[in-house]
């Protein structure tokens, strides 16, 4: 999310600047991880146009954009289409690094081909314990830059730079409310508004922040540190599908603030929660085929196929009904849905349509890519292969593996690859766990038998 203390602080800093001087771009950045609160979305793409339009007003060198992961790497390309198991603890947080660092990462890397790049970060002390030691861990005293942890360049640095480091949540607010110098239409009465630099209302952002606490009547304003804390202007907004919390605050103090239409969002996280550990949603090891055990138990791996077109299903659906309230809202973009297809016809869907059909099924309506799409085999074969399986108690995941690297590298020449790859898939250590546990159970029996 955009901080807006900081925005409104390079615009004005750089309106002070002759224009002669305004030669180096500005780039405001924000990541939208695609599966952004709505609302918090809609203001998000708001302030963003409006910054740019009043960048060009103001002959200012600003460009705010907003930075997406990779299509193939989203949340949903990776639950629906690999099978990772949703976040469930910090510890397995995922999600951060793909969805935020790398698309902000990788938009600073390509600047940093040409220039150095000083990096304006709104991080603050104030947020928590953790956070004020990380940054005084990187603090260099007397320095306002910092050289930046992992960012390079070949010949060019970047250096990063915490403007309201020491600012506590009463000092955000008191920036946004009182040091601004801009007039607002109030229904012909013009007069002073706590607004920004680019002419927007900063109170609509805190009565955001106050319906996201879920306090329906008015938020008390921040007049002091000491009540900084436990103020409704000091909430967080996350991703509406977060695991990681078992309540998400934000969501449901937007429901109870009068918000409904996000109720079918608060529906599927919940039931989604409740599907993530049934163990007939996952398999048995890890998508490298290793069986990881803690304390003797078998732990699971990623969610099934199965699974995964089952929360397909239900999202398309809860698009639907989020889409009488949103029109344009895509819980799941065409893209991700053409990704997590490329996804199955590469790892264990030899009809080829799966994804096409609960699409057409959910929606009534055909992906763009529906015509061009055709079976491994046809159907007739496919039944074959399936009875087959079950007759012989093959696991058809397994096989269907099988088929698709020997269809994938037969035309080639050179058949190392194609050796590689079922070398690699007959290898993994699921399909020989049984072996492996006699191994290790015999190993036990000699120590002990030593240790006697």
């Amino acid at each position: 999310m955009i901080v807006l203390p900081k925005i409104s602080f390079l615009n004005k800093y750089a309106q002070r600047l002759p224009k002669d001087k305004r030669h180096k771009p500005i780039y405001v950045v924000s990541s939208d991880t695609l599966i952004e609160n709505p609302i918090i979305l809609d203001y998000l793409k708001n302030n963003i146009d409006k910054i740019n339009k009043s960048a060009k007003k103001l002959d200012l060198p600003i460009i705010a954009q907003i930075v997406y992961p990779e299509l193939n790497n989203s949340f949903w390309a990776n639950v629906i289409g690999k099978g990772y198991p949703t976040p469930k603890s910090i510890q397995y947080r995922w999600c951060t690094e793909r969805l935020k660092i790398r698309p902000s990462n990788k938009f600073i890397k390509e600047k940093l081909e040409y220039e150095d790049v000083v990096v304006l970060l709104g991080v603050r002390k104030d947020e928590s314990s953790a956070r004020k030691a990380r940054i005084e861990k990187r603090e260099i005293e007397g320095y306002l830059l910092t050289p930046h942890e992992t960012l390079r360049g070949k010949n060019k640095l970047a250096y990063v730079y915490t403007p309201i480091v020491d600012f506590t949540t009463a000092d955000v607010w008191s920036v946004l409310y009182h040091n601004n110098d801009n007039l607002v239409d109030f229904g012909g009465d013009w007069g002073p508004s706590p607004a920004t630099a680019w002419g927007t209302d900063a109170m609509e952002l805190f009565e955001m922040y106050t319906k996201g606490s879920g306090d329906s009547g008015e938020c008390p304003f921040i007049a002091d540190e000491s009540s900084a804390k436990s103020s409704c202007g000091n909430s967080r907004f996350g991703c509406w599908i977060c695991t990681v919390v078992k309540e998400d605050k934000s969501l449901n103090g937007f429901i109870q603030s009068g918000h409904k239409e996000l109720l079918p969002l608060l529906e599927f996280r919940t039931w989604l929660l409740g599907e993530r550990d049934k163990p007939e949603n996952r398999k048995k090891h890890k998508r490298n085929g290793a069986v990881v055990k803690r304390d003797g138990k078998i732990m699971f791996g990623p969610f099934t196929f199965e699974a995964r077109q089952m929360i397909l299903r239900k999202l398309l659906k809860t698009q639907l009904e989020m889409q009488k309230f949103y029109p344009d809202l895509e819980l799941i973009t065409l893209g991700e849905l053409k990704a997590i297809d490329e996804i199955w016809d590469d790892e264990e869907d030899l009809t080829s349509t799966t994804l096409l059909n609960i699409y057409k099924e959910v929606t009534g309506k055909d992906l763009p890519w529906s015509e061009y799409k055709s079976p491994v085999f046809d159907s007739n074969t496919l039944d074959i292969i399936s009875k087959k399986c079950a007759g012989y108690n093959i696991n058809s995941d397994l096989f269907n593996k099988l088929i698709i690297d020997t269809n994938k590298y037969k035309h080639f020449s050179n058949n190392t690859k194609l050796k590689t790859a079922v070398s690699k898939i007959l290898n993994q250590q699921w399909l020989h766990q049984d072996i492996i546990e006699k191994i290790e159970e015999e190993s036990n029996k000699e120590l002990e038998n030593e240790n006697k």
